[in-house]
Order: C-alpha cells, then sequence, then structure tokens
C-alpha cells in the first residue's frame, strides 16, 4: 500500500477520522483524529483487522455491516467509491454515528493495494454536542450521564404541548427505561450500573434526530419527545434507538456488558396535558417490558 510522506500528511490535514487497510482488511494506519470520534488510539487497532470487533459497524437497524455488508470489504473487491452513514461503536461503549467514504487505494498500475475509509460527524453528533453544551452552561444537566435533567425535560414537554394547542405542531413522547438495571448492578456492581447508564444515555442522545430532545427521567428510565412525526415516523425513530442501544457494548476486563431497553411511545393530541402523556408513554414503557422487553410498544 502507498505509504509515502506526502500522501499521509494529505490525509492527516483532511477534517476527521481516517484509517487504511490493506488486502487483508488489517488496519496500517489511524489517524489521530480517528481517537476523538471513537476514542481507540492507534495501539489499540494498527495490525488488527477492521471486522475483529473493533468498530462494529451496524446501520440504523443495528444491522452489523463488518462482516456480509461491509462497504469496505465491498470496495476492495470492486473499486467503487461509496458512502454511507453508519453508527460506530465507540471505545466506552456507546453508538457514534458518523458518515463515511470509502475509496480504493491504488499502485502506479492501478491496481487496488487497500482501501481508506474517511469518517466524519454527522449533523445530528454535532447538533447533539452543541444542545449539551448549552444545557451545561444553564445547569440543565444531569449530573450523571451529563443529558437534559428531569426538570429541563419538563420544560421542553410543556413547550412542545404549548405548541400543540396553540399551532397544532405534532409531536410525540417516549419513554425507555433500560431493562434487568437490578441484575445488573447485582452481577457487576453499582459502579458499572452507571456506566451502563452513561452508554445508553450517549447512545440516545447522540442518535435522536436533531430536534428531538432524550434525557434522563430518574433511576434507569429516560423520557424523550420526538417532533415532526406521525404514528408511523415515531415508530421507527423508537425502533431506531431500541437497535442502536442493543448494539452497544461496555468494555469490562476483557469482556463486554450490554444492555437492552424497553420502550413506551405515545402520539400527543389537541387537548392532551403533559401528565397524561408521560402516564401513557410509562404505561406503554411498562407493557414492552412485561412482554419480553428490548421492544417497542405505541399507544393505539
Amino acid at each position: 500500500m502507498e505509504r509515502s510522506g506526502f500522501f499521509r500528511a494529505m490525509i492527516d490535514n483532511l477534517h476527521g477520522g481516517a484509517y487504511f487497510v490493506d488486502l487483508d482488511r488489517r488496519i496500517v494506519y489511524w489517524k489521530k483524529s480517528a481517537e476523538e470520534l471513537t476514542g481507540y488510539a492507534s495501539e489499540d487497532v494498527v495490525g488488527r483487522t477492521c471486522d475483529d470487533g473493533i468498530l462494529l459497524h451496524v446501520d440504523e437497524e443495528g444491522k452489523d455491516l463488518c462482516k456480509d455488508l461491509c462497504p469496505l470489504a465491498e470496495t476492495l473487491k470492486d473499486g467503487e467509491l461509496r458512502e454511507v452513514e453508519v453508527f460506530v461503536h465507540h471505545k466506552s461503549g456507546h453508538r457514534v454515528p458518523v458518515a463515511i467514504r470509502v475509496a480504493p487505494v491504488r499502485d502506479r498500475k492501478g491496481a487496488i493495494t487497500g482501501v481508506v475509509e474517511l469518517f466524519s460527524e454527522n449533523f445530528a453528533l454535532l447538533t447533539a454536542r452543541a444542545r449539551i453544551d448549552e444545557l451545561e452552561q444553564i445547569a440543565t444537566l444531569d449530573p450523571l450521564t451529563r443529558l437534559p435533567s428531569r426538570r429541563c425535560l419538563e420544560q421542553e414537554l410543556a413547550s412542545r404541548v404549548d405548541e400543540l394547542a396553540r399551532f397544532g405542531r405534532t409531536f410525540g413522547v417516549v419513554s425507555i427505561r433500560v431493562d434487568r438495571m437490578p441484575q445488573i448492578i447485582g452481577a457487576f456492581g453499582r459502579d458499572v450500573g452507571d456506566d451502563v447508564l452513561r452508554m445508553v444515555g450517549n447512545t440516545l442522545v447522540y442518535n435522536c434526530r436533531p430536534f428531538d430532545v432524550i434525557g434522563r427521567w430518574g433511576g434507569a428510565e429516560f423520557l424523550g419527545t420526538v417532533v415532526a412525526v406521525e404514528r408511523a415516523g415515531l415508530t421507527r425513530v423508537a425502533e431506531r434507538l431500541r437497535a442502536l442501544v442493543g448494539k452497544s457494548m461496555l468494555p469490562l476486563d476483557g469482556r463486554t456488558v450490554s444492555a437492552t431497553v424497553s420502550v413506551g411511545a405515545v402520539m400527543a393530541e389537541w387537548g392532551d396535558t403533559a401528565d397524561v402523556l408521560i402516564d401513557r408513554a410509562e404505561q406503554m414503557m411498562h407493557r414492552s417490558s412485561s412482554r419480553g422487553r428490548d421492544r417497542v410498544t405505541v399507544w393505539e
């Protein structure tokens, strides 16, 4: 694979993360800024193949892309450029939405010698980080997860109810609870339980849509508002978040700790109060839990 100083310098000056693989999909170069997006340093990944459980790309439905559906592997086969949005596994466990571009690396005769993958923060991630920074300035973040606090969520929900009554702007509410949290704490301890909550919270907030708001409601429960949707759109958003949480994995002493969530969702209707919407969403969340967990139930 071409690894000249000029080529490396050019990649290093591009925005976002990048890495190179050879024909065996073995990582031979890892750009420093890739660590900022993924948490993995060069020494964690160089020399390993990209499909041996490092980044674990999945799509928005939680389908694994690193084996049969890998855009990098397809480019190795046909030499075509590819652009796609995926969800990368961060070293701390949560899922990060990124836009990736895959291109072949060729020698002077035109033969493919490897592939470069460039990845950058997408708009949803940038928006989520900006929102967290803003909330931090006005002290409305939950101290454990650094997500919007219950007080912030109450204010958000009140604003949405008012907008529905005055302007007819539709929205939905999702109630999300981490499954089997007492068992996780019993098996691994309170500190790991807190790390799981942070992992789930980060996956939720970094993968919600730019104008939606999700925060910690209390204990192992999260609450969110989903704007400008009908029932089918609300269901899609809830299912996507559920799937991405299920694909998040917290590293722990050579093992991983994963979690699933039970989700309840309800569309707001004219005349509904915030308390009514929260109650209905929580009823649906409890129904998801009682029906086997790791599922979404929407108020009829």
